[in-house]
């Protein structure tokens, strides 16, 4: 059983529209959500959309609250409909439209033993797959 950081449906509604709230739940609903898994406190899930490859939503969970991110084009107020489904998956794993979550091993727990050559090899490898990765470093590095 996985252990969940407490969101509530309140929160998930607060930092979504009405509509893309209805379109998420739609989703969760048709069971768009592939797959989902929880490394301590970040949830991945990927959610199938309108292209040919699903979505990959990540979220950060922490003190009952939640930031997020998609691959989705959407840009308009509030979270898309992919990042509402994936949440309405974690936040109701029993529930006959969800999936299971699987867990693995936390982000931090992954870098721990990496010495700081062998997380410049993991930077450049990032880049050269995601190219604008670049941009984050850059502005990490130049704050």
């Amino acid at each position: 059983m996985t252990t969940l950081l407490h969101i509530t449906e309140a929160a998930i509604r607060a930092k979504s529209t009405e509509k893309s709230y209805e379109r998420g739940e739609e989703y969760y609903c048709q069971g768009t959500v592939e797959s989902a898994t929880l490394r301590g406190n970040r949830l991945f899930a990927e959610v199938q959309g309108s292209e040919w490859e699903p979505y990959q939503v990540g979220v950060a969970i922490a003190d009952g609250d939640f930031t997020a991110s998609c691959t989705c084009p959407y840009d308009w107020e509030g979270y898309c409909k992919h990042i509402v489904a994936a949440m309405l998956t974690y936040i109701d794993p029993d529930d006959d439209h969800s999936i299971p979550i699987a867990t693995a091993t936390p982000i931090d727990d992954l870098l721990a033993g990496l010495d700081a050559a062998a997380l410049r090899v993991l930077v450049h490898r990032l880049i050269d797959a995601e190219p604008r990765l670049v941009d984050i470093v850059d502005g990490f590095c130049n704050r």
